[in-house]
């Protein structure tokens, strides 16, 4: 069967920084700079993702992580291979980078195809891991998808072997610290699905409680701007929040414009976009005032069913707040 994946290309943008202007906002043109971002579409496997076979030495771990940049570098061990992978809930599978895995069987051509911000796809490869360990939790049998990440390692200045995706917690709790520089996982087996809770979790009072879905192994909530109901995606490596160019102009007029720049991603074309700060905006009970915000056209972050996503949250969302995500339960955990 033919697949259709418009995939988070887990390629970065460079950000040039220049003057922006509409019909409310006048920018002075500030001096030239650099910033690094993702680039944004999806990965959609029409017929289904093979989730890894999971078993654990104890069911409960805590990992250290660091950070390069806004991203979160946890350490992990692919077949032989051990070292930093990047925490990517904006990606639906584990991702390999080939510099390291050149050895690798490479899986027949499924027609797989990747398309990224500015439109430009390429065929991308898969190949399977016969064994991932991540602190006590060990995988099995994990399909895997195969790109250069060199781009990533020279931004960062760091060795990365690969990236994190859904499909390796899928079954477990992750509880993100961002003060203490921690991970906690859990893996959450059958006798565990209705009681399970963390012991951070005791004291009801401490945390407000929101749902979120998982679609094509991408976290998805529900959010408002301007009033309106808007579906996020939750991205641990995206370094900066993006809304889609195509919102409504009442939508659009909360944000307040700073600046522009130009996203230039792993091909050659290059894609201008706009800075601001989102007033009006809440998850749940949450509600960041000005928010940094990139607008740009998430034309190609459709799903399987042709639904788009309205924006993406990033670090400069997630970095605030100490976050419990259970996906067996799909509950969001949101310490006050």
């Amino acid at each position: 069967m033919l697949k259709v994946f418009i995939l988070f290309p887990l390629s970065y943008l460079l950000f040039e920084k220049g003057p922006a202007s509409d019909a409310k906002n006048k920018i002075e043109i500030h001096k030239r700079d650099t910033a690094i971002t993702k680039e944004y579409s999806f990965s959609i496997a029409i017929d289904g993702i093979q989730d890894p076979i999971v078993q654990t030495d104890t069911p409960s771990c805590i990992i250290p992580f660091t950070k390069a940049g806004k991203l979160i570098l946890i350490k992990g061990k692919a077949d032989n291979v051990e070292g930093n992978f990047v925490l990517d809930t904006g990606a639906p599978l584990l991702v390999l980078n080939s510099t390291y895995f050149r050895n690798m069987e490479i899986m027949p051509a499924q027609g797989e195809i990747q398309t990224g911000i500015n439109g430009e796809g390429s065929l991308a490869q898969k190949t399977m891991v016969k064994q991932f360990k991540l602190g006590t939790i060990n995988y099995s049998k994990i399909e895997t998808d195969l790109l250069n990440l060199g781009h990533i390692e020279n931004v960062r200045g760091v060795k990365i072997l690969g990236l994190l995706g859904v499909s390796m917690f899928k079954e477990c709790e992750l509880v993100i610290d961002y003060e203490k520089n921690e991970i906690h996982l859990h893996h959450i087996n059958r006798k565990e699905r209705k009681t399970y809770k963390h012991p951070l979790l005791n004291n009801p009072r401490q945390y407000d409680i929101l749902p979120f879905t998982l679609k094509d192994n991408r976290i998805i909530i529900q959010t408002k701007l301007a009033q309106k109901k808007m579906q996020f995606v939750v991205d641990y490596a995206a370094e900066s929040n993006i809304i889609d160019s195509r919102l409504p102009g009442s939508v659009l007029d909360s944000v307040e414009i700073s600046g522009r720049i130009v996203l230039s991603g792993a091909g050659t074309k290059k894609v201008e976009a706009i800075t601001g700060a989102m007033s009006g905006f809440s998850v749940g009970v949450l509600q960041p005032k000005e928010l940094p915000v990139i607008i740009t056209s998430l034309e190609y972050s459709c799903f399987s069913d042709d639904a788009c996503i309205n924006g993406v949250l990033g670090y400069d969302f997630l970095s605030r707040y100490k976050l419990v995500f259970n996906f067996v339960t799909q509950k969001l955990y949101v310490f006050k």
